[in-house]
Parts: structure tokens; C-alpha cells; sequence
């Protein structure tokens, strides 16, 4: 199938929370039975990780045990939510609906190093790199475990979801913890003293604005003097871009994302590699932290450009069902075709095997070849927790390549991703939506002995440590400079 129609979502969460809508234990099974039947009649992903008994005991628990608890939607979410933790599939999002209130919310700008929470910004007294040691008498160990079920991912890795809770760590504080005009905070400052200090809530939209002063944006290391414009030219440009380090004879080429239109992100990597090759540069950092996916035409295109051979992103897909389950309450993503036109193109005369339909085919085979006027130089990909969907494709097409990967394993799985047909659900009563996709990707990998579960490992692994947050370093670029220096 032409992967250009098999979208890869973005959701940007809003900062739109719960208001204490009254649900009836009616409405709350009705909602929760919705979410089970979508599991369990066509999620082809379910057991990939979470037994069948396993599966039958989480359903038990929760009806025999927490529905009768639920009152409202917001405990309808922090159930289901737990419950779709398990599936271990970042592309299975429950979506936080844009109800009533927004409460005043935590208000420290953090960075997850370690597993542990410091302090990303020089505010409230409370000096960057500081250590968080509880909130509100909560460790911070038990802060950041009780909010992983918040964040979605990939197998069983983490990094994805500690970059997603730092993101969104006040209002992620908010669903678990609940709102406070005030918190208290223990904190170990660098210098390891210790203190008590309370600090009042803010507006969601204060908290926003702050943002831009993160030491973990690196807009020190880059030395801009406008720290609004540096991250709406870099953390916030979709586009790809590059900038040269002349020092090294050295492109950089960031890729945010894949979500771009394909013909214009196409004319853009055209525009982008004609440069780099005109400027006769000997090696090229391309950046794919961010990348959270998009397109995989998208992906299968940026790669071309630095392939030194024919390369593959798939081996097989599968399905698990004819017919989409709780259709009246799904609204379909998949421009031009319907769940039923789309099942009997691509699966109907596929090979079936215990309740599965495995295609083989890849109609995008024909365009995975080096591109003629791709860089020939030497080149470095630096990856992270964010690197996820297409961005997580573009990096194992890396290393199956030998292309070296620097960073930190990627958020997106290595051996399968759940992320074809994906369809949303609005749940008839608390209007909670769902995000889920029914097509699993088994993907092309040459090295079989990386352990199930597992992101895509990066070559050499460089992660943020306190002291580079506290200078601002961007020690991952660092590294990939000290590479071409010493080549």
C-alpha cells in the first residue's frame, strides 16, 4: 500500500482540562465496554507484550473492583488510561478531552535525567539543576512512576515517556495529584544544600511562556540572544533546515518531523541537499531528536539522500479483524478510503494465519534507492527519547546501514510499530477519544539479537547529564563534533 496514505496522527495536547462532570455507573460501563470491544475485537497488537490471562485479569479488576468507584471523567481516564498503558503501543493515545475549568497548575519547568526531576530554569529562587526531591510530601520517585501511565511508548522504553512527562509535567501533576493554589517542594540545590519552599500555582498560559527559557532547548549552547525566536526557528520549525559549522566543513540538517506534505517536504530536502553539496561539506549531523514521525514517504524520501544501497522499511502487516469494531463511534483518518474499501484492497486476498491477515507486500519498495544526488561524505544521526513512528523508521534505516546513531534510544520500537489505519473513538458519554491504529508493522531489521521491547539503540550513547543541563550543553552535538574532528 502507498504509505502516503496511511497517516501517522500528531496530537498536540491541549492544556484543556477536566472539569467534575457527574457520570451515572450506566454511562461509565457503557464507556469502558466501548474501549474494551475496540481492544479485543480488532487491536492486532494486544498480546504483543500483556498475556491473554494477563489481559483477562486487567479486565476483571477493573469491572469487579474500580467502575464502581468511577464518578467522573476524569476517573474514567486515569482507568483507562492505565488500562491502555499495558498494550505498551505509543501510538495507542487516550486523548484528554477540552472540558470546563483550567485550574492554576504546578509551576517548575523540569527536566527527567536519570529518572530523577531537576529544575530546567533558574525560577522561583530555586537554581537550574536542582534536584526535586518530593512535592507535597510525594517522593519524586513515586511522582514520576505513578505518572509513566500518562505517556504512552513503545515496548517496554521509557525514554519516549520521560520526555513526554517533562513536557507536560504540570498538567500531567494536575490529573494525578489534583490542583493546589500552592506546593510545597524539597529541593537539593548543585551544590547538594538542601531547602523547603512553597510556591504558588500558575496559570497554564504563565507556565507556557516560560518555556522558552529552558537550559535543555540549548539556546545558550547556540548562543542566541533572543530565546523566543531561537526556539520558534528550531524546536518549532516543521520544516527541515540546515546551518553549516565551516570550522569542521560540517552540515547539520534538522528534521523535526515527517508530518510535512510530501511534495512540499520533498522540494524542500531538493532545495536543502542541493545546498550541502554545492558548499562541498565532508560530513552531515542530521538531527532527529524531535522527530515524533509523519509521513513514512517522508521518512523513506530523507533517507534516500545519505542510503549507501537499497534499503527496506517493512517485512510484513498485519490485521486482525474484517470489520472495524464500535464503528458508529469512530471517525476515520484515512483520506479515501473506509475501514471496509481499505481491509479489502490491501487484506482480503492476503495470507491468513490464526486471525490474522499478513500482507508482504510494499508498494513503496520500488523507491527505497540511494538518491542520485544524495551527500557521499560521512554522516552521523543524532536520536532521542522523541524519536518515534516515521522518525523511528528513518533511524533503524541508519542502522541497518551502518550509519551511526548518537544519542539516546529512540521512543519508537525496533522490531514492530503499531501505526497503520489509525482511527479515533469518541466515547458516547464522558467524550473521552481514543487514538488507535489496526495495523501492525513487523519492521526490516538485519541484527535479531536486540532484546524484544527495545527502541532503536543508538550506536553510541550519549545522555544529558546535570552538569550539561546546568551549562546548557548540547553534549549529544558535542559528540558528534568530537567524532569528525578526530576522523
Amino acid at each position: 500500500m502507498r504509505t502516503t496514505s496511511i497517516i501517522r496522527v500528531i496530537i498536540c495536547f491541549p492544556l484543556l482540562v477536566f472539569g467534575q462532570d457527574e457520570l451515572t455507573q450506566k454511562q461509565i460501563s457503557e464507556d469502558y465496554t466501548v474501549v474494551k470491544n475496540i481492544l479485543t475485537e480488532g487491536y492486532p497488537s494486544l498480546y504483543e507484550y500483556t498475556s491473554p490471562s494477563d489481559w483477562d485479569s486487567l479486565f476483571s479488576n477493573v469491572e469487579n473492583k474500580q467502575l464502581a468507584k468511577l464518578k467522573t471523567s476524569k476517573d474514567l481516564y486515569k482507568t483507562i488510561t492505565e488500562l491502555t498503558d499495558h498494550a505498551r503501543d505509543g501510538h495507542l493515545i487516550v486523548m484528554r478531552p477540552q472540558l470546563k475549568t483550567i485550574p492554576k497548575l504546578f509551576p517548575l519547568l523540569v527536566k527527567i535525567i536519570d529518572k530523577k526531576f531537576y529544575t530546567d530554569t533558574n525560577d522561583f529562587g530555586i537554581p537550574v539543576g536542582s534536584e526535586l526531591i518530593a512535592i507535597d510530601q510525594v517522593d519524586a520517585k513515586d511522582i514520576r512512576q505513578r505518572l509513566l501511565k500518562y505517556a504512552p511508548s513503545d515496548g517496554f522504553n521509557t525514554t519516549k515517556k520521560d520526555r513526554q512527562i517533562e513536557r507536560e509535567f504540570s498538567i500531567l501533576h494536575f490529573y494525578e495529584f489534583g490542583a493546589g493554589d500552592a506546593y510545597q517542594v524539597v529541593y537539593k540545590t548543585p551544590s547538594n544544600e538542601l531547602f523547603t519552599k512553597n510556591i504558588e500555582s500558575q496559570p497554564f498560559q504563565q507556565i507556557g511562556s516560560r518555556f522558552v527559557e529552558r537550559n535543555s532547548y540549548f539556546s545558550n549552547y547556540h548562543h542566541a540572544t533572543n530565546k523566543s525566536e531561537f526556539v520558534k526557528n528550531t524546536l518549532g520549525k516543521k520544516e527541515p533546515y540546515v546551518y553549516f559549522i565551516d570550522s569542521v566543513n560540517t552540515a547539520v540538517l534538522t528534521m523535526n518531523s515527517f508530518q510535512l506534505d510530501v511534495e512540499k517536504f520533498q522540494k524542500e530536502l531538493k532545495t536543502i541537499f542541493n545546498n550541502i553539496n554545492r558548499k562541498k561539506v565532508d560530513n552531515l549531523i542530521v538531527d532527529i531528536r524531535q522527530n515524533e514521525g509523519g509521513y513514512p514517504l517522508n521518512s523513506i524520501q530523507a533517507f534516500s539522500y545519505i542510503a549507501n544501497e537499497a534499503f527496506k522499511q517493512r517485512t510484513a502487516t498485519v490485521v486482525t479483524t474484517s470489520n472495524l469494531p464500535e464503528e458508529s463511534h469512530s471517525q476515520n483518518l484515512v483520506n479515501g478510503y473506509t475501514y471496509h474499501s481499505f481491509f479489502e484492497k490491501y487484506y482480503q486476498k492476503a495470507a491468513k494465519k490464526d486471525n490474522q491477515w499478513i500482507s508482504t507486500t510494499d508498494e513503496n519498495e520500488s523507491m527505497m534507492l540511494p538518491n542520485k544526488k544524495g551527500f557521499k561524505g560521512k554522516t552521523y544521526v543524532l536520536v532521542g527519547g522523541k524519536t518515534f513512528s516515521a522518525g523511528a523508521s528513518f533511524a533503524l534505516f541508519c542502522k541497518n546501514q551502518g550509519i551511526s546513531l548518537i544519542g539516546e534510544e529512540t521512543g519508537g520500537n525496533y522490531y514492530k510499530q503499531t501505526g497503520g489505519y489509525p482511527v479515533i473513538y469518541t466515547l458516547p458519554n464522558s467524550k473521552i477519544k481514543l487514538l488507535i491504529s489496526f495495523v501492525q508493522i513487523e519492521r526490516y531489521v538485519k541484527d535479531h539479537t536486540v532484546e524484544k521491547g527495545s527502541g532503536i539503540l543508538p550506536d553510541i550513547e550519549i545522555l544529558l547529564t546535570k552538569q550539561d543541563l546546568i551549562d546548557g550543553k548540547d553534549s549529544v552535538l558535542d559528540e558528534a563534533l568530537r567524532l569528525i574532528k578526530e576522523d
